[in-house]
């Protein structure tokens, strides 16, 4: 299995991009009203995402597409509930099939002051995406900000943009954005309701537990979960995804509990024993590539040491938290470098 550098956005990502997953959660946390006009049918989970290369460490952008209601497919209308003022926009763009709602998904594991400027920032970069794809647009469809959150501390994040603005007086309110972004919180001091059918409900549990003090206990119940989903493959697939969630991302699981755990779970069903089959090799063969890499990593540090003389544990951390290829690029670049920096540079 590969290693996770960021596991709580990879598993975010992983699982909430599955189709199933995303309209059955869309169903229990999208408002009534905004259900009544969308269709959930037409869900797209859209590849773009507005983060940066050099902020992609810290952000997890997703963004899901949807359709409005439409009554009659041969002459697309707004639904009655919209704007009339949007409607007549609709209207005239009504063979622009490609008009959407935006749902914009942003995870959080950690409480973010500014969460609602970084949202503004995404959904100015997906007015500017859809002009690009769009140049006959005279109007942007809507966006949907929403903030999952299953971090420890009390979610106190300011919620409207307004707030984090001062000074701000009335005169200036007309000229300064407003918006604000509906909340999910899973933290467990929070009063969230776990609502959806089991596979929606197991991937926000396995969210909500991760920090708890309990893991292998937890672990244990969400197996018994994962023994509910009907479609094995897809019960193997949430299993795997989760395992190295748990034992490998996070590190809350030993690997050793994990599969004692496996192996008291299903003893006598065969495609979970080629599971676990299956996954002791993998990790066997990950023990093996984490030696290899660990033997790069310390070569190119008594390589440094030989030429420019010991490192401090700024420069060692560095180098041992690089992947195969960085480290190879590095390797290279001390032959002609001149100070440490140069090799990172």
């Amino acid at each position: 299995m590969d290693e996770i550098n960021n596991p709580h956005d990879v598993d975010f990502r992983e699982r909430f991009t599955r189709r199933e997953i995303a309209q059955d959660f869309l169903r229990q946390q999208l408002p009534a009203e905004l259900l009544e006009v969308v269709d959930l049918d037409s869900l797209e989970i859209s590849k773009d995402s507005y983060v940066s290369r050099e902020l992609r460490a810290s952000y997890s952008d997703l963004v899901y597409r949807l359709r409005w209601r439409v009554p009659d497919q041969a002459n697309p209308t707004v639904p009655e509930r919209a704007d009339p003022a949007a409607a007549a926009d609709l209207e005239d763009a009504a063979a622009m099939l490609a008009l959407h709602v935006y749902i914009l998904f942003e995870h959080k594991s950690h409480p973010d002051y500014w969460v609602l400027l970084q949202l503004l920032r995404y959904i100015a970069l997906q007015g500017d995406a859809y002009r690009k794809q769009h140049p006959e647009a005279k109007t942007l469809p809507p966006v949907y900000p929403l903030v999952l959150y299953h971090g420890q501390s009390l979610w106190r994040m300011p919620s409207d943009f307004h707030a984090l603005i001062r000074p701000l007086p009335d005169a200036l309110k007309p000229y300064v954005p407003q918006f604000r972004y509906a909340l999910h919180d899973l933290s467990p001091r929070s009063d969230a309701e776990i609502k959806g059918d089991v596979l929606t409900r197991l991937v926000q549990l396995a969210m909500r537990w991760i920090f708890s003090d309990q893991p292998l206990e937890h672990l244990e119940r969400l197996i018994a979960l994962i023994d509910q989903i009907a479609d094995r493959d897809t019960a193997l697939q949430i299993l795997e995804s989760l395992l190295r969630y748990d034992v490998q991302g996070t590190q809350r699981v030993e690997e050793d509990d994990a599969r004692r755990l496996l192996e008291q779970t299903a003893p006598g069903d065969p495609i979970m024993q080629t599971f676990i089959d299956r996954y002791i090799e993998q990790g066997r063969e990950q023990g093996i590539e984490q030696g290899r890499e660990q033997g790069k990593a310390e070569l190119l540090l008594r390589l440094i040491e030989r030429k420019f003389g010991p490192t401090d544990v700024r420069l060692r951390q560095q180098i041992q938290e690089a992947d195969a290829e960085t480290l190879l690029e590095w390797s290279d670049r001390i032959l002609t470098a001149e100070t440490p920096e140069a090799v990172f540079h």
